[in-house]
């Protein structure tokens, strides 16, 4: 018997051994082509396989490297060990499977038709070891997968959303708008959703913390209660949601995060979104609090501010409190996308100081100023087009709206109010002055305008038409102005200084000059020309034979003119507009030696009919001068009228006769003292 049983032993031994020498010498790369080629010639599989392995005391498990199915994966290796292999009943439950290497092109990837007694696939455990994963713009790297319990195929149908307990890491995940590194993560898939209780990862140079849900039917992607710490978010454009998703974030928190973007730009921001729903092409519903050191909206500039935010998909409100151009601002803001229009609530600056660009331009069509409040403020403009500056400024607007290029009221309350401490546009300067206005559908009331203004004092009133032609019924007074800073402003051929005083009442239309009415009264004293040698210019045509009246080239009289200069003690222009033209009633200069009396109209679109005459100290004409036709070209005639006795006055007003002037006529005297020079 034993004997017998030692005989059994020994033949067992021998079997098992011979079993082990013939697993050992089978080579399964001798099955790999043929079953290659079916594979190949009954599927769109387009499979290729290197070296095959099978481990002699484990039938089921199996090593294949070099792995390719068509262009959309590639796997350096691929380690699978069968649980259960039940071709009869259609069950295939796998242990393990490994990827080692791969690479899988989702977008690429075609369904694998397998045989029915394949219908039924479990996996235990799928791991990867450096995958690199490509989806719809999305690329993962360094990944290190970890699914458990899943089953992919049920009843012959893939189901690659079955549910599945899932966790990893990742080296990289890219999308054109968003990078992120060292990612971890745990979680599950459920009912076709994506729950991940927990993802950490680097994001942007900082780190990002949440609870993510992708939800596929619904096309939801959910943050709950995510964490962006040191961020510095980079946007060569704003971020755009797939078609048909949408995103909803849940209580974010957000601590030194930094945003720069093509049209806004902000650093350090912290503060809570507590919560944000966002469908592409709409405005999100959202609301928040931050604060942060900086933000840049196109010419725009905050420093240092808190905000609150309220959205949803017809209006965003913004309210903000902080420092802006070295002073304080407040804002209640609400920004309406369809319609392309800014309402501003309220806006309050104080003591802020800004400087305007000639590439500043306002970005929106429509905005609409219910309250403004500018306290202390300056502005300075670098625009060679706008030489302006202000200092001390204070300005009040109440319920007015720009939109079209044009001003319109918003209620019967519109109103501005402004003061100032200086203006200065180019060399033009206005000190300590106020101003308030009204605004109804059609006009602009200014009820008050008085200022220092060019060492003198101006007031201003009256109305203009919001439309074209721009109508205009205004009302202007001007006293001891100085004409030096006017001389600068006009860069003139001839400077020209002195005092002025001016009474004008102006109505019509802004654009046609031939509608104007209304009279206008210019009176100077002191006034010096340079380049006008009037005087001198005079005495010449005195002396000179004009019995007859001759016509005179106007550019050698304007070069006899320049070789002197002016100095007017006295004058005085007044007279009404009519139809555009002035009619000078009553007018006259009186320079050293002359006084020079005027009469007839200017045309104020550029030409004149003017008789200009010197007179005696009886106020009779012994020089008459005619100017006629257009300024830039004028026609000039001059003539030695002979004088009766008595003589008829041809002026008689308030400018007097000059002290140093000649006594009797001055025909006969300017001829007498050339004699005596001459002698």
């Amino acid at each position: 018997m034993k004997k017998l049983a030692k005989y059994l032993l020994l033949t067992l031994l021998v079997l098992l051994l011979a079993g082990w020498l013939l697993l050992t010498l089978f080579d399964a790369n001798r099955l790999k082509e043929p079953v290659l080629a079916w594979l190949n010639e009954h599927t769109d599989l387009d499979a290729s396989i290197g070296d095959i392995t099978f481990n002699p005391l484990h039938p089921y498990t199996l090593l294949a490297e070099d792995v390719r199915l068509g262009d959309w994966f590639h796997a350096r290796q691929v380690y699978v060990q069968l649980a259960t292999l039940s071709p009869l009943s259609g069950q295939t439950r796998i242990a393990t499977l490994d990827l080692i290497d791969a690479k899988l092109l989702l977008d690429d990837a075609i369904a694998l038709q397998l045989p029915d007694n394949l219908a039924n696939i479990h996996v235990a455990e799928l791991t990867t070891k450096n995958l690199s994963l490509e989806w719809q713009g999305w690329q993962a790297k360094g990944t290190d997968l970890r699914l458990h319990d899943w089953q992919p195929r049920l009843d012959g149908n893939w189901q690659w959303d079955a549910d599945v307990n899932v966790s990893g890491q990742a080296r990289q995940l890219t999308q054109p708008n968003l990078e992120m590194a060292q990612l971890t993560f745990h979680g599950q898939v459920r009912q076709q959703q994506l729950q991940l209780t927990e993802i950490k990862s680097r994001l942007f140079d900082g780190i990002f913390e949440s609870n993510v849900v992708v939800n596929w039917p619904k096309q939801q992607l959910i943050l709950n209660a995510p964490q962006f710490s040191h961020n510095q978010l980079q946007f060569e454009q704003w971020p755009e949601l797939a078609s048909g998703w949408s995103l909803q974030i849940n209580k974010a928190q957000l601590e030194k995060v930094s945003i720069t973007s093509p049209y806004l730009t902000s650093n350090n921001i912290s503060g809570e979104l507590r919560y944000f729903e966002w469908a592409s092409g709409q405005l999100p519903d959202a609301s928040g609090q931050w604060q942060a050191d900086e933000a840049v909206l196109d010419w725009l500039r905050l420093d240092k501010h808190q905000g609150e935010l309220l959205s949803s998909q017809q209006q965003l409100s913004l309210n903000i409190n902080g420092q802006a151009y070295e002073g304080s601002v407040t804002s209640e803001l609400r920004w309406h996308p369809e319609q392309g229009r800014l309402d501003i609530d309220a806006l309050a600056l104080q003591n802020n100081k800004f400087v305007w660009q000639a590439d500043m331009k306002w970005p929106l069509p429509e905005v609409r100023l219910h309250k403004l409040d500018i306290s202390n403020g300056e502005l300075l403009s670098l625009d060679p087009k706008l030489p302006l500056s202000v200092i001390g400024g204070e300005l009040f607007v109440n319920d007015i709206a720009w939109s079209a290029g044009q001003w319109r009221p918003l209620s019967k309350q519109a109103r501005a109010e402004a003061n100032w401490s200086e203006i200065a546009f180019n060399s033009l300067i206005a000190r300590q002055g106020k101003a308030k206005a009204k605004l109804d559908d059609t006009h602009l009331w200014l009820t008050e305008l008085n200022s220092d203004a060019l060492e003198g004092q101006v007031t201003l009133s009256g109305k203009l038409g919001l439309y074209p032609p721009y109508a205009i019924d205004a009302e202007l007074k001007g006293q001891e102005l100085a004409l030096r800073p006017i001389s600068r402003w006009l860069k003139a051929d001839r400077n020209f200084s002195g005092k002025v005083e001016i009474n004008a009442e102006l109505k019509g239309e802004v654009q046609d000059r031939q509608t104007w009415q209304g009279q206008v009264a210019l009176s100077g004293q002191e006034v010096f020309v340079e380049k006008l040698g009037l005087d001198n210019w005079l005495s010449q045509r005195l002396r000179e034979d004009y019995a007859q009246a001759k016509s005179v080239d106007p550019q050698l009289a304007a070069l006899d003119l320049n070789q002197g200069d002016s100095f007017i003690y006295q004058l005085e222009l007044k007279g009404p507009i009519n139809n555009g033209h002035w009619r000078l009633d009553g007018s006259a200069l009186q320079s050293v030696r002359y006084l020079l009396a005027l009469r007839g109209e200017v045309d104020l679109a550029g030409g004149w009919q003017l008789e200009l005459g010197a007179v005696n100290d009886k106020g009779c004409r012994e020089l008459a001068i005619e100017l006629s036709e257009s300024w830039r070209a004028p026609k000039l005639t001059i003539h030695q009228p002979k004088l009766v006795s008595p003589c008829k006055p041809w002026y008689q007003g308030d400018v007097p006769y000059p002290k140093s002037g000649l006594s009797g006529g001055i025909l006969e005297g300017v001829r007498s003292l050339q004699m005596d020079e001459e002698e």
